[in-house]
């Protein structure tokens, strides 16, 4: 079982009106663009890649992600991880904004997380500041032991669990409802596992605490927090007392949720 698949699907589909336009702007100038790609998401993207990436100079954030379509089959030399596990950004964004078709599942699987928690540590370790105050030879990075959290299974399981406690905060979700998405999720090529997964979740009763109990760190809790932001609207105060509670539960601080919002172009909270 791939929930990290589900995840990218759920990404792909739309959970909110506002989610394909958050990863837009989480791409633009105001998101990850916005980390100068000499000193911030380029160097990242080089350190994932152990250099290989190319397009990290002046071309800027078009050029790093122009180069990774080409990246995503092999060894990434991480922890034995595919290139598509820790860094296909480019290729998420490919597969949400461009249509992707059946042939996506697998990079928008691999990817959503890498998005995820790229735009998750850059906002907790305030990344775009880092970039723009950077050195010569400087550049965000994350360690081993991060890259290989953001890919991992508890991590996917925790982030979909995030996405549907996040649509459940609203109110009940009736049957019909539960229907539709997972109705949704097979036309993508989910698992009799998956399916039953996200059933069960959809069906239990909100529960925040019980989530927030099995996040083991704040890394891991403000990547989930990214997940649970792309599938509502933020526009209800169900919703924003959801998002407090999650962020206060895990213990982020206010800019880091800020940061977050800012980068993904949704309403404060």
């Amino acid at each position: 079982m791939n929930l990290g698949d589900v995840v990218g699907q759920l990404m792909r589909d739309g959970l909110s009106p506002q989610t394909h336009s958050r990863i837009e702007h989480a791409m633009g100038e105001r998101g990850l663009g916005g980390v100068d790609s000499s000193g911030g998401l380029g160097g990242l993207i080089g350190n994932i890649f152990g250099g290989q990436s190319g397009g990290q100079g002046a071309g800027g954030l078009g050029d790093v992600l122009g180069g990774l379509g080409n990246l995503l089959g092999g060894s990434s030399g991480v922890g034995g991880m595919s290139r598509g596990q820790v860094g296909g950004i480019g290729a998420l964004v490919g597969a949400l904004l461009g249509g992707g078709g059946g042939a996506a599942k697998g990079a928008v699987g691999g990817s959503a997380m890498a998005l995820l928690g790229t735009l998750a540590l850059s906002a907790l370790k305030n990344w775009q500041a880092q970039g723009q105050n950077a050195q010569v030879g400087q550049a965000a990075s994350l360690s081993e032991d991060e890259m290989r959290e953001i890919a991992a299974p508890q991590t996917a399981e925790l982030c979909l669990r995030g996405m549907i406690e996040a649509i459940k905060s609203d109110g009940e979700i009736s049957q019909d409802e539960v229907q539709r998405l997972v109705g949704k999720l097979q036309e993508g090529g989910i698992t009799a596992d998956e399916k039953q997964f996200v059933e069960q979740e959809m069906r239990k009763p909100l529960d925040v605490d019980g989530l927030v109990r099995a996040i083991p760190n704040k890394q891991v809790g403000i990547q989930v927090y990214a997940a649970a932001l792309m599938a509502i609207s933020v526009d209800t105060p169900a919703e924003r007392d959801f998002l407090h509670r999650l962020a206060s539960g895990i213990g982020l601080d206010r800019e880091s949720i800020a940061r977050l919002h800012q980068m993904v172009g949704a309403p404060a909270i």
